[in-house]
């Protein structure tokens, strides 16, 4: 259920997308789907309703002309009533042209609230969701806030709600028609609760808060930067509370023209109307061309940070991946395509959160009935952090740092390094990744 859940996050964004964008690009796979390969209603009704918007859509890209298409859109006499049903609308969205600034044009959507039961007892609940599109008349910019207060899924053995979800876009197209700008996709929280067999009591199993995803492209002349952030304010799960989580990409001196060009072939085959598999080969391939271009381009993966929170201590993971002079020979070969991969990694972890984490793991090896079981959890913890700790650092993988252990991690030429030493793992007792993948294929 975590992962339909999931999926129905994903799906609410892209859902409020719809009025303002790229309605038509809606892939089946984000469609949420309560339990996989099991009838529902629900899954096929949007699927068919995505497919007869992209059919409308007729592979447009300007965001103006893409947005009237919604706007007057009458989906066929089979499907209305299904839409009826399962959605509470023929349209599913209610999308309006108004009146905007002076130079621009206006779309205010609405998804009225409804509650749906499928075949197979999963019930579909979801409040209102409102967006607003503002374009101006070249089409050439795009700004669009949506709000979602709430959307519950209860089957019978697990239920999931996710509340107060936003989105706020802000773009612009370049020549090339590829849309640069930023995006922020906020959820209040998500909490998933499951019942025990012989129970019809739900507890909760999950709950995340403040959850905030940013993506953005910028532009600097004839490259271009991707941006990516994710943060959770605390995560609880299994009973151990992560007060934060974050993480913070880059992906650095990409090719602007190549980037551009790979979007116009995507749209291209999305807009093509040939069957899905041949679309996805196409897809992929478009894909791979593209990974290709990016790596012999010079481009880079900047790491700002990777880094949660536990108990008030944080750990982290700062660093760069990049690739040297890679030709196009290497991709003809693993072996040498991984040599050509440069990375390094900046490992910060505080010694109290180990003996934080040391004492949670040590409590499951004590009997908590025992008399002196909270004497014995302690005892146990500072033994498995003083094995952890004195290994790290007698043996050179980490340095003592003010309460912290640091390493940097290195992969060059194939190697592996904590600390400048190969950590001796079976297959590769010198670190040398390379050479144990080459193994492995020989065999």
């Amino acid at each position: 259920m975590k992962k339909s859940i999931l999926a129905v996050s994903i799906a609410g964004a892209l859902l409020a997308h719809t009025s303002i964008q790229a309605v038509e690009q809606m892939p089946p796979a984000v469609i949420p789907a309560p339990v996989a390969r099991v009838k529902s209603s629900f899954l096929e009704t949007f699927t068919a309703a995505a497919k007869e918007i992209n059919a409308a859509m007729g592979g447009q890209t300007d965001a103006v002309k893409r947005l009237e298409i919604v706007s007057k859109l009458e989906f066929s006499p089979a499907l209305r009533p299904k839409l009826k049903e399962v959605f509470g609308n023929e349209h599913i969205f209610d999308v309006q042209r108004t009146a905007g600034q002076k130079g621009q044009i206006a779309y205010v959507m609405k998804m009225v609230p409804h509650t749906y039961l499928d075949e197979n007892a999963v019930a579909f609940s979801w409040a209102e969701l409102t967006s607003r599109a503002v374009v101006n008349k070249a089409g050439t910019t795009l700004d669009t806030i949506a709000t979602w207060p709430s959307l519950s899924i209860v089957g019978t053995a697990t239920s999931g709600m996710l509340e107060k979800m936003s989105m706020d876009f802000k773009q612009s197209r370049m020549k090339g028609g590829l849309w640069y700008g930023t995006g922020v996709v906020k959820v209040g929280s998500v909490a998933v609760r499951g019942t025990t067999p012989g129970s019809s009591e739900f507890k909760e199993t999950l709950r995340l808060d403040d959850i905030s995803a940013v993506c953005g492209i910028t532009s600097h002349g004839k490259k271009a930067d991707v941006n990516y952030g994710f943060s959770i304010k605390s995560i609880l799960f299994g009973g151990a509370p992560i007060e934060r989580a974050h993480i913070g990409l880059r992906m650095v001196n990409l090719p602007a023209q190549e980037l551009e060009d790979a979007n116009l072939e995507l749209k291209k085959v999305q807009g093509s109307g040939l069957p899905e598999d041949a679309q996805t080969e196409l897809m992929l391939r478009t894909m791979k061309a593209f990974g290709k271009n990016m790596v012999t381009s010079g481009a880079s993966l900047v790491i700002d940070d990777i880094s949660a929170s536990y108990r008030g201590n944080t750990a982290s993971i700062k660093g760069r991946v990049d690739f040297d002079k890679v030709v196009d020979a290497d991709f003809n070969s693993p072996v040498e395509l991984g040599k050509k991969i440069i990375a390094r990694l900046d490992v910060r972890l505080p010694v109290a959160m180990v003996n934080d984490v040391s004492r949670l793991i040590g409590a499951k090896q004590v009997d908590a009935s025992a008399p002196n079981a909270a004497e014995q959890i302690e005892t146990a913890g500072k033994n498995i952090a003083a094995v952890v700790i004195g290994k790290l650092v007698n043996e050179g993988f980490a340095v003592m740092d003010k309460g912290d252990l640091r390493s940097a991690i290195e992969f060059r030429q194939g190697k592996l390094t904590f600390n400048g030493k190969a950590i001796p793992l079976p297959g590769m007792p010198d670190g040398d990744v390379i050479k144990a993948f080459d193994a492995t294929k020989k065999k």
